[in-house]
């Protein structure tokens, strides 16, 4: 029998101890204190749009490794900053597509003050977020010192996620944190969060069913996989859940979307979940939503049923 695509392709690692230490030590550990003020907006909140309206032709390639935790935060890392700057009227230029490789390196390395993590895959979200928000991130197409990325390497990813990122390359990935995270919990917690602008990334052992997506672009839990996937839009009505970004691919699921009108790369990658099953991925304690705000804030979203700006 062949190893499927997700057999090859998983990578979340947990340490529940860090994990919880790492909790404790936020400032607003939980939605409560980051965003008591937030409500459950009704409306869907597709964040994706944000991002496509600054970058029409955006993409991602599958991931090559066990490397989905740099993955997911890179995605929520490129929707947060879309959302600030399409938005809310942030006063520069799209950086272009956050490099998965430097998350992925900071989280297994560095975040853990080890100067090697070994030859191993995975990590796990709690150390994605304070990579985040102590050592940054890197992106595609921009000159470091003499130095551009400018396509994916899995063995990039490999070789940080043994040494952490290059030590010439810290000042640079300085500059570009997150400065506010906070464990998710349920699925009202990221419906707050989404509805707001904020994206959640999701770690867990949840997997779903064949790739295929039903008549209202939801998949079924099913079987597990140990991964971590974008929370990328919301959407309430009869049937609530979270749309999820997957990082196997754009061909890596099919069937019905919604919307109908969904970007192209979005199109392949991404399915909705529903909010029993948010609510259990959560419980797993490793989700989390990103803000660059002191705090979570409350922040009015345009309709996102009819586009942006």
């Amino acid at each position: 029998m062949g190893i499927s695509l997700s057999d090859q392709h998983q990578g979340w690692s947990p340490d529940k101890a860090a994990t919880e230490e790492f909790v404790t030590s936020l400032r607003y550990p939980t939605m409560a204190e980051g965003g008591p003020k937030l409500s459950a907006d009704p409306q869907d909140a597709f964040l994706y749009r944000a991002l496509v309206a600054l970058a029409p032709n955006y993409s991602r390639v599958a991931q090559a490794i066990g490397s989905c935790v740099g993955h997911g935060y890179a995605m929520c890392v490129d929707i947060l900053s879309a959302v600030e700057i399409a938005v809310h009227g942030e006063a520069e230029d799209w950086p272009s597509r956050c490099l998965e490789a430097s998350i992925y390196g900071f989280s297994r390395v560095e975040a853990r003050g080890k100067t090697r993590a070994g030859r191993s895959d995975g990590s796990y979200g709690a150390a994605a977020c304070k990579a985040l928000m102590n050592y940054g991130c890197l992106h595609y197409d921009i000159d470091y010192g003499g130095e551009k990325f400018t396509e994916y390497s899995g063995r990039r990813e490999k070789e940080w996620g043994d040494t952490g990122v290059p030590d010439n390359l810290e000042p640079f990935a300085k500059k570009r944190r997150v400065r506010e995270t906070t464990l998710v919990r349920n699925f009202d917690d990221c419906a707050k969060a989404l509805s707001s602008g904020y994206p959640v990334s999701f770690c867990s052992n949840y997997g779903f069913a064949n790739f295929k997506r039903d008549k209202d672009g939801f998949c079924m839990k099913r079987g597990s996989w140990s991964h971590c996937m974008a929370g990328i839009s919301s959407r309430g009505g009869s049937r609530p859940g979270v749309l999820i970004c997957n990082s196997w691919g754009p061909r890596s699921n099919s069937g019905p979307h919604f919307p109908e009108d969904i970007h192209p790369f979005f199109r392949g990658c991404t399915f909705w979940v529903d909010a029993e099953t948010i609510d259990g991925m959560c419980r797993q304690g490793d989700s989390f939503a990103l803000s660059s705000y002191d705090g979570f804030p409350p922040r009015k979203l345009p309709d996102w049923t009819g586009g942006i700006l």
